[in-house]
């Protein structure tokens, strides 16, 4: 797995001799991972199944009910990587300044001593990923 590395901003990187950098191996799935979490469903024209569609949850208010559905979300969407552990897989959903928090952790198959993670942010007009 080979990508063009992208910065905290999720545009391109130059390199000093101007080409662009790549990202591979762990590094370059999670870059997928956070791109993919900002899709929506149907976003990726040769992959429609592609995308958390995170942005269904923005309008309404927060309820138990809304925190199991985008648990079960993102669990579905990390548990077709066959590189992750679906077991690991654990979300804590936290309310903070008017915004869903999401917390998402996991470890990868082939390394199950090093934790990897997310955060993503809904507010009420955007959904962003630290």
């Amino acid at each position: 797995m080979e990508d063009i590395r992208l910065d905290s901003s999720w545009k391109l990187t130059q390199a000093a001799n101007g080409d662009a950098p790549v990202v591979s191996g762990t590094e370059c799935l999670l870059q997928d991972i956070r791109l993919e979490s900002l899709t929506q469903e149907g976003e990726l024209f040769y992959d429609p199944d592609y995308g958390w569609s995170l942005l269904d949850f923005l309008q309404g208010e927060d309820s138990k009910l809304k925190r199991a559905a985008i648990e079960m979300r993102v669990r579905q969407r990390l548990s077709k990587r066959t590189a992750i552990d679906p077991a690991s897989i654990r979300t804590v959903i936290s309310f903070l300044e008017d915004a869903l928090r999401i917390q998402v952790l996991f470890y990868l198959q082939e390394d199950k001593t090093q934790e990897y993670g997310l955060e993503i942010n809904l507010d009420r007009i955007r959904v962003e990923v630290e």
